[in-house]
């Protein structure tokens, strides 16, 4: 019994490519501007970006329960202080306070870890092989 699916799929190239490949020379699909220019200042770029963001934070939202007008930034430290999520809490409070610093052990068992450094020989693994 002959398998339907293989008759189908058998006649397929594996890489077709998809769409027209372009044209030598002008072809109205290519994009001949490059990429896009990123800004040569970066700190300038940082203000553009501190100024969108201080924007959107700055609006004035109108609280859906009672009425009240609030900045959105307000909002989101309100909403972040009365989460049910402990993540959130944790979030506002390392941004307030600082993140605790915490100590790591590179030690083995509380001893100081020894590395052996091996000087390599001249000869090869090949030669060794053999």
């Amino acid at each position: 019994m002959k398998n339907d699916f293989t008759e189908f799929t058998a006649d397929k190239p594996a890489n077709k490519p998809r769409g027209k490949p372009l044209a030598k020379g002008y072809d109205p699909r290519r994009w001949l501007h490059g990429a896009p220019k990123k800004p040569k200042d970066k700190k300038r770029a940082e203000e553009i970006l501190l100024h969108v963001i201080w924007d959107v934070l700055s609006e004035e939202i109108t609280n859906p329960n009672t009425g009240e007008a609030i900045d959105r930034l307000r909002a989101m430290v309100r909403s972040m202080t009365t989460s049910r999520q402990s993540a959130d809490k944790q979030a506002l409070l390392d941004r307030i306070a600082g993140k605790v610093t915490q100590e790591v052990d590179v030690t083995s068992g509380g001893q100081a870890l020894t590395i052996k450094i091996i000087k390599a020989s001249d000869d090869t693994d090949d030669n060794q092989d053999k």
